[in-house]
């Protein structure tokens, strides 16, 4: 199938603000969001900037919106973006952060809130030599 994929684009060295550019793609059902962003760089544009890393869903590195709502592009698929062939899917930076240049957001905001809130263990003395292992009790006070 062929799907249209319409990108948000920016480039502060050129744009004076954003823009839409759409690219037609082949793409499967099973095709995640983010090959298809891939697909464009490596076929169609190169000059397409996004964040990708592990692309199993777990670092969130390409999180973006995709057809208006907040999601990870690695875990979204086109069968559940689409509606049929000759479809559109719009990818967007995440709001409410500066652009740096097409969907990468600057984060330094993100990474400055997530050092205040300290998600990680810190423990009152030395570090145990074997995992850190967990009650079942503990693991109820902080699970709903």
């Amino acid at each position: 199938m062929e799907l249209t994929a319409k990108i948000k684009r920016y480039n502060p060295e050129e744009d004076e603000e954003p823009h839409w550019e759409s690219y037609d793609v082949p793409a499967e059902p099973t095709d995640s969001a983010l090959a298809l962003l891939m697909y464009i760089k490596w076929h169609i544009d190169g000059t397409l900037t996004f964040r990708k890393s592990c692309a199993h869903g777990i670092c969130g590195s390409d999180a973006m919106q995709i057809n208006g709502e907040n999601k990870l592009a690695c875990s979204e698929l086109v069968e559940g973006l689409i509606s049929g062939d000759g479809d559109t899917i719009t990818y967007a930076p995440l709001p409410g952060q500066p652009v740096i240049k097409d969907l990468v957001i600057d984060q330094t905001q993100f990474f400055e809130k997530y050092r205040d809130v300290k998600p990680w263990l810190m423990t009152e003395g030395p570090a145990p030599e074997g995992e850190r292992e967990q009650s079942q009790e503990e693991f109820d006070m902080i699970e709903d």
